[in-house]
C-alpha cells in the first residue's frame, strides 16, 4: 500500500511514527477523532502504510454507517487477508466457529454464541501476535458493528502482553455531520486500560495547509482574500475546502465565493452533477452493508445499462474507491447525503431491490424492513424472524434480539400465533444475554395469552426467574399458585410451579421439602427430561433443595440439568449446572475440589465474556479460601471482586459477605461492620437466603469482641432464618454452628447448644464428615464443661482435635485444640492445658487469624506460660523473622510473601512469645549473634 502525501499535520504525523515504533508487548491504542472530513482517515491511511513498511501484520477494516450493518462485518473485514495457514492452525472448533461468522461456512444445526465467536477471535489475534506486534486498523471506529466489537474488546482484555495496535479513527459528535445515535466506539476502547489509550483530535488546517491541498488536488490557487474567506467559511475543515473549492473552480470569478453555505449542501451540489449510472452506483455502495463489486454489479442490474461501467464512473468522479474486491465510499458524507437526497419512496424501491438481491438472511431483513417502515407487514416480519435464527446461529446474539425485537413491532395484531412465538423468542434471547427486565416484559407481555403447552413451558421459567426482582415475592407466589390451581395440570408446568415454590415458597405455608417431593415425583413419573427447557429449570432448583435439606451432593439431578441444558441454545452463565457445582462443592467440605471449578468457572467466565459474573465467583472462592484457612488467597479474590463489582450492588451480596468473614478472621472485625454497613438494609425482601451470611459475619464479629449478647441476638436469629427455610447443611447455612454454640455457652444457654451439637453430631455421623462431627463434639465437650463435668468432657474435646487432623478447615483444629485447653484447665491439668493452647495458638498464628490468637495469647497468659516457653518457629514465621531482620518493614514483608499486613502482624506477635522477646530490635540483635 502506497502511502498517501499528507499534507500539514506534522505533529500528527509525529505522534503515529512514534505510536508505531514503541516498544512494549502490552495492546495500545493511539484513536484519531475529530468532525467528519477534517483528515483522520488520511492519517489512518497513512499509519497503515507506514506499518507495513515497518513489516509489521496488519489487519484493516472500515466501519459503515449504513443501516444494514451485518454483524460480524468488521470481523470480516479484519481477517479477509489472513493467510488460509494461519486459519488451518487454529484450533478446529474455534476456526469453524470463526467461518460461520465470517459467512465463510454454513452454520451448523446447533447454534454458536457471541461468546464462542469471541473466544475464537482471541485465538487468531493470539496466532498472529506470535509473528510479531500487530496492528489493528479500524476507520470509522464508531460504526463498527456491535457483534465485531464487542469479540474484539473481549479478546483486548484478555492479551494483557501482546504487542496489539489499536489504530482507529472515530468521528465526534457535532461539526458538519449530526452525532452518530448508536455509537460503539467506546466498547472497544473501554477494553484497555486508559493510560495505554492515546487519542489525538484533528483540528483545522491553517492558512498554508488549505492553499497547498487547493494546489494539490484541484489545481486551484486563490488570491489570498479569497482564501481567507474559504477558511473562515470551512473553519479550515479540509474536505468542506475542496467541496467548495470544487464550487469555485466551476465559477468564472474565482475571487468571488459561491452561495451555499454548509459542507452538506455542497456535496449535494456536487452529487447532483453526477451522471445516473454513477448516482446509482453511490446509492448501492452506500446503502449496502458489505458492498463487494459482484454483489454491486447483480443490485445494479437492470437499473443502469451497464453495471461496471456505472462503478468505474463513481470511481472516476472520486466518489467510489476500490480496495481488493470491496467498493468503498470516497467519504461517509457522500453516502449519507446521497441517501438522504432520495425522496421516500425511491429510498424504498433501493432497499426493495436490495433485499431481493443479497441472499444473507439477516441483511434481506432489514432491507424489507427499510423499504416499508412503519407498517405492520406479515412478509417483514417473518424475513425479521429468519434473520434473527440467522444472527443467532452465527453467533450474533444482540444481532439476533435486536431483529426479533423487529419481527414483534412488524408483526400484525391479527396474527396472534406469530406475535406470541416471536415474543417469546425475544424473551428467551433477552434472558440469554442477561437483560432481565427486558425478558420479563416480553415473557409477562405474552403469559395471559393463548400460548401452546410448549410455549408456556418456555415462558413460564422466564417468568419465575424474573418475577421476585421485578414484582416481589407476594405476587410471583400468586403466579405459582395459578399455575398450581390450572385445570389443565400440565405436569411439567406444575413441575416448574412445584421448583419454584420449593425454593422460594407458595405463599401458603406448605413445607418446602413436601413441595420438592411433589415436584420429585413429577420427575420420576414422566419424561421430563425430553424438554431441556423445564428439565433445565427443575432439576437445578432441586439440586439446590436436596443440598440444602442435608442430605448430600446433588450430583444426580446435577449431571441431569447439564444433559437437558446441552440441548438448549442460550443458558445464562449463573444458572448452568457446572457453575452451580463449582458454588456447591465447597458446602460439602470438598475445599480442593471447589477451588478448583470455581478456577475453572472464572477462567470460561473471562474466556466468555462474562464478566458480570465473575465478582459472584470470585465471592465464593473467598469464601472457600476462608474456610480452607488460605487468608492471603481469600484477600486477593475479595480485593479484586470488591474492585469489579462496586458498591451497593443486591446481586452480589455473597461477595460483600464473604470479604467481610476475611476481615472478621484476621482481627478487622470494624472493617467488616462498616463493609456491610454499606449493603443494602433491605436484604430480608430481596432474598432471605441471603442475610444468613450477613447475620453470620456480624454476629461472628460481635463474638470476637466479647459482646455475648449482641452475638446470640444475631446468630440466633440466623439459624432460625435457616431452620425456617429449611436448609439443614450446615456448609448451605455459612457454617455458623462452631459460632453460635460458642455464643450460647458464653450466655449460659446450654441446653440449646447441646441440641445444636446433637443435630451436628447426627449429620456429621451420617454423611461421615469429620468437620461437622468434630463441631458437634467440640461443643458437646463445652457443655458437658460448663455444667461441672470436665472428666466427660475432655475425652469429646481429645476427639474433636482428631477429627479435625483430617479436616479440610484448619482453623477448627485450632479452635478444638483450644476447647480441650479450657477442658484441660478445668480439670486443673495445667501443664496439658499450656500445652493444648500453645498448640492451638500456633495454628491461630500460622494461619494469620489474629483474632483468635489474641484469646489463645490470653488464656497462656492466664494459665503463666513462660515467654519464652513457646514452640519453636514455624516455616512461614522463620521466614518472616528473617526478612524482618534484614530491616525489611511490616508492609514490604507482606509484599514479599504476597501476604497481607495483619497476617504479618500476627505472626510477629507469635515470634515475639516464642522467642521471649519484646521488639523487632531484639530480633534483629538476636539475627545477628546467630
Amino acid at each position: 500500500m502506497d502511502a498517501p502525501a499528507v499534507i500539514g499535520r506534522v505533529l500528527e504525523q509525529r505522534v503515529l511514527e512514534q505510536f508505531l515504533g514503541e516498544p512494549g508487548d502490552e495492546p495500545r491504542a493511539l484513536i484519531l477523532e475529530g468532525d467528519a472530513g477534517i483528515g483522520k482517515s488520511m492519517i489512518w491511511s497513512l499509519g497503515v502504510a507506514q506499518a507495513l513498511d515497518r513489516n509489521l501484520t496488519v489487519a484493516s477494516a472500515r466501519g459503515t454507517q449504513s443501516e444494514t450493518g451485518l454483524a460480524f462485518s468488521g470481523l470480516t473485514d479484519l481477517f479477509d487477508y489472513v493467510d488460509s495457514e494461519v486459519f488451518e492452525g487454529l484450533p478446529a472448533a474455534k476456526r469453524i466457529v470463526l467461518e460461520v461468522a465470517m459467512l465463510r461456512r454454513a452454520p451448523s444445526a446447533e447454534p454458536i454464541g457471541q461468546r464462542e465467536v469471541s473466544a475464537a477471535a482471541l485465538a487468531l489475534l493470539r496466532s498472529l501476535t506470535a509473528a510479531g506486534p500487530l496492528v489493528l486498523a479500524i476507520d470509522d471506529l464508531q460504526w463498527l458493528d456491535r457483534p465485531s466489537a464487542e469479540a474484539l474488546a473481549f479478546a483486548l482484555r484478555r492479551l494483557p502482553d501482546q504487542p496489539v495496535r489499536l489504530l482507529a479513527t472515530r468521528r465526534t459528535p457535532g461539526g458538519v455531520a449530526p452525532a452518530e445515535p448508536d455509537d460503539r466506539s467506546g466498547v472497544l476502547t473501554g477494553a484497555l486500560p486508559p493510560a495505554t489509550v492515546n487519542t489525538v483530535t484533528l483540528g483545522p488546517l491553517d492558512q498554508r495547509g488549505i492553499a497547498a491541498l487547493l494546489a494539490d488536488q484541484l489545481q486551484l490557487r486563490l488570491q489570498p482574500g479569497a482564501l481567507r474567506g474559504l477558511i473562515a467559511r470551512t473553519g479550515g475543515n479540509p474536505l468542506w475546502a475542496l467541496e467548495l473549492g470544487r464550487a469555485i473552480a466551476r465559477a468564472d470569478d474565482h475571487s468571488q465565493l459561491p452561495l451555499p453555505e454548509g459542507l452538506l449542501t455542497l456535496i449535494g451540489q456536487r452529487l447532483a452533477e453526477l451522471d445516473a449510472g454513477a448516482n446509482e452506483a453511490l446509492l448501492v455502495v452506500a446503502a449496502l452493508a458489505y458492498p463487494t463489486f459482484e454483489l454491486c454489479t447483480r443490485a445494479l442490474a437492470g437499473v443502469v445499462p451497464d453495471p461496471a461501467t456505472a462503478i468505474d464512473a463513481g470511481v472516476e468522479a472520486g466518489v467510489l474507491t476500490v480496495a481488493g474486491t470491496r467498493l468503498h465510499l470516497a467519504h461517509p458524507l457522500l453516502g449519507s447525503v446521497a441517501l438522504e437526497r432520495l425522496p421516500p419512496g425511491a429510498r424504498a424501491d433501493l432497499h426493495t431491490r436490495l433485499a431481493a438481491t443479497t441472499a444473507d438472511p439477516e441483511q434481506h431483513a432489514r432491507h424489507l424492513a427499510l423499504a416499508r417502515p412503519g407498517r405492520k407487514d406479515p412478509e417483514v416480519a417473518a424475513a425479521l424472524e429468519d434473520g434473527a435464527a440467522a444472527a443467532l446461529a452465527r453467533g450474533a446474539t444482540s444481532t439476533a434480539a435486536n431483529l426479533v425485537e423487529l419481527a414483534v413491532q412488524f408483526t400484525p395484531l391479527d396474527r396472534d400465533a406469530d406475535l406470541i412465538r416471536r415474543t417469546v423468542q425475544a424473551a428467551d434471547v433477552h434472558h440469554a444475554l442477561g437483560n432481565l427486565e427486558l425478558a420479563y416484559d416480553h415473557a409477562s407481555h405474552v403469559y395471559g395469552k393463548e400460548l401452546t403447552v410448549e410455549q408456556r413451558r418456555q415462558v413460564l421459567p422466564l417468568l419465575l426467574d424474573t418475577f421476585f426482582w421485578h414484582r416481589g415475592s407476594v405476587e410471583a407466589q400468586k403466579l405459582i399458585r395459578a399455575t398450581l390451581d390450572d385445570p389443565e395440570r400440565d405436569p411439567y408446568l406444575r413441575a416448574i410451579a412445584l421448583a419454584s415454590a420449593a425454593e422460594n415458597g407458595d405463599g401458603l405455608g406448605t413445607p418446602r421439602s413436601q413441595l420438592a417431593r411433589q415436584a420429585e415425583d413429577i420427575l420420576e413419573q414422566s419424561e421430563i427430561d425430553s424438554d431441556p427447557y423445564v428439565a433445565a429449570y427443575v432439576l437445578v432448583i432441586l439440586a439446590d433443595i436436596r443440598l440444602k435439606s442435608g442430605n448430600g451432593f446433588p450430583e444426580d439431578y446435577l449431571r441431569r440439568a447439564e444433559m437437558a441444558q446441552r440441548q438448549r441454545p442460550m443458558v445464562r452463565f449463573t444458572q448452568r449446572a457446572t457453575t452451580i457445582r463449582a458454588f456447591f462443592l465447597k458446602a460439602v467440605d470438598d475445599l480442593d475440589g471447589a477451588r478448583t471449578a470455581l478456577h475453572s468457572a472464572l477462567a470460561v467466565a473471562r474466556d466468555e465474556g462474562e464478566d458480570g459474573v465473575v465478582p459472584l465467583i470470585l465471592g465464593h472462592l473467598t469464601l472457600t479460601e476462608c474456610w480452607a484457612g488460605r487468608y492471603e488467597d481469600a484477600a486477593i479474590a475479595s480485593e479484586e471482586g470488591l474492585r469489579l463489582a462496586g458498591p451497593r450492588n443486591p446481586v452480589m451480596l455473597a461477595l460483600y459477605a464473604a470479604s467481610a468473614l476475611l476481615r472478621v478472621l484476621t482481627g478487622d472485625p470494624e472493617g467488616a461492620r462498616e463493609l456491610l454497613a454499606d449493603q443494602p438494609d433491605n436484604r430480608d425482601e430481596i432474598n432471605p437466603f441471603m442475610a444468613l451470611p450477613y447475620d453470620h459475619v456480624l454476629g461472628a464479629a460481635a463474638l470476637l469482641s466479647n459482646d455475648d449478647e449482641t452475638a446470640v441476638e444475631l446468630l440466633s436469629s440466623a439459624y432460625t432464618k435457616a431452620r425456617d427455610l429449611e436448609i439443614h447443611e450446615p456448609g448451605r447455612r455459612y457454617r455458623l454452628e462452631s459460632d453460635l454454640g460458642q455464643a450460647l455457652i458464653n450466655a449460659g444457654r446450654l441446653e440449646e447448644a447441646a441440641d445444636l451439637a446433637a443435630e451436628l453430631r447426627e449429620l456429621g455421623t451420617r454423611q461421615n464428615r469429620p468437620t461437622i462431627l468434630g463441631i458437634g463434639l467440640r461443643l458437646d465437650a463445652l457443655v458437658l464443661s460448663q455444667r461441672g463435668d470436665p472428666d466427660a468432657a475432655e475425652p469429646l474435646a481429645s476427639e474433636a482435635v482428631t477429627l479435625h487432623e483430617q479436616s479440610p478447615f484448619p482453623l477448627e483444629r485450632g479452635l478444638s485444640l483450644f476447647a480441650l485447653g479450657r477442658v484441660q484447665r478445668r480439670r486443673k491439668a495445667r501443664a496439658q492445658a499450656r500445652a493444648s493452647i500453645q498448640a492451638a495458638l500456633d495454628c491461630f498464628s500460622e494461619l494469620g487469624a489474629t483474632a483468635y490468637a489474641r484469646f489463645a495469647r490470653l488464656m497462656l497468659e492466664q494459665l503463666g506460660g513462660s515467654r519464652g516457653g513457646g514452640s519453636a518457629l514455624t516455616d512461614a514465621e522463620r521466614r518472616i523473622a528473617d526478612l524482618l531482620a534484614t530491616g525489611m518493614s511490616n508492609r514490604e514483608i507482606a509484599a514479599a510473601l504476597y501476604s497481607s499486613i495483619r497476617t504479618v502482624e500476627g505472626h510477629l506477635s507469635s515470634i515475639y512469645r516464642k522467642l521471649g522477646i519484646h521488639s523487632r530490635t531484639e530480633l534483629i540483635r538476636r539475627h545477628s549473634r546467630a
